[in-house]
């Protein structure tokens, strides 16, 4: 199912705050949505209005309109791989305060894609939808197969590399390369700095230090954004020097967790 909000922000949008309430109100669990998605970082979503003033309409009208032409074909493509149908899950269209321009969470009780697009216009992903559609779409898969809430499973912070690299990989095998988040020169470095990018985020997970600078669109390491998931990718490519895509969306977390340290500090050999 698809819910395009889309129509109903631009009856109610008239520049300010409160008429963006009067809009997101009508979806009371989209709403919870995105006030939970900061609340969880101990964030008040209301310093986040703020965002509402940055984008002009014509903006989010062209992430609209790219986002359902490219929609369907790469549903098909998704169908056509892993045999995951439209009817599986859900896909939320809105304008929300820079929850993320796409994210995987539960919504009238299936696994859903909900895309922001002011999030969208935000990072400038206009025309490179289809990656970023197949990324979202890559962990619709993953929670499907698996048969468990992906969100839950990032509640261990580490295992974003496991379910950020999935989705990757599912992006790669649609879209290919270069994906959604890469600017000119960033694989490159990446590789040239897969050690230092290893070793970094070993240290945070004995630390306990945040991951987010790995993940997050708002986020730079080492001047470089989006690291995460060039790192998630390649320890999804190491799990397939052993198993196939489908048995590694359903490894028990134990195992996860043990290749992921194995991974980060491994000399060459392959996932057992």
């Amino acid at each position: 199912m698809i819910l395009d909000t889309f129509s109903r922000f631009l009856e109610r949008w008239d520049g300010s705050v409160g008429s963006w309430h009067l809009y997101i109100q009508e979806y009371p669990e989209l709403f919870e949505k995105i006030k939970w998605d900061y609340e969880r970082y101990k964030m008040d979503w209301r310093e986040f209005t703020r965002v509402l003033s940055k984008r002009d309409v014509e903006e989010l009208r062209l992430a609209h309109e790219k986002l359902l032409e490219v929609l369907p074909k790469v549903e098909s493509q998704i169908d056509g791989l892993f045999g995951v149908k439209p009817e599986d899950y859900n896909v939320v269209i809105y304008v929300g305060l820079e929850n993320g321009a796409g994210w995987v969470t539960e919504f009238l009780g299936k696994p859903s894609v909900l895309f922001g697009l002011e999030a969208i216009a935000e990072l400038g992903w206009q025309e490179k939808l289809d990656g970023l559609v197949a990324h979202e779409l890559g962990h619709v898969v993953h929670w499907l197969l698996r048969g468990e809430n992906i969100e839950e499973l990032e509640d261990e912070p580490m295992m974003w590399l496991y379910t950020e690299g999935f989705a990757q990989r599912v992006e790669d095998s649609v879209s290919g390369r270069p994906w959604h988040l890469e600017e000119e020169g960033w694989f490159e470095w990446c590789e040239e700095n897969e050690g230092l990018l290893k070793a970094e985020f070993l240290r945070r997970i004995k630390e306990n230090e945040p991951l987010n600078p790995f993940f997050g669109s708002w986020y730079t390491l080492f001047g470089k954004q989006f690291t995460g998931y060039y790192l998630g990718y390649t320890f999804i490519r190491w799990l397939e020097g052993s198993y196939s895509i489908e048995k590694i969306a359903k490894l028990e977390r134990d195992e996860v967790m043990h290749a992921i340290l194995r991974f980060l500090g491994q000399r060459g050999d392959v996932a057992k």
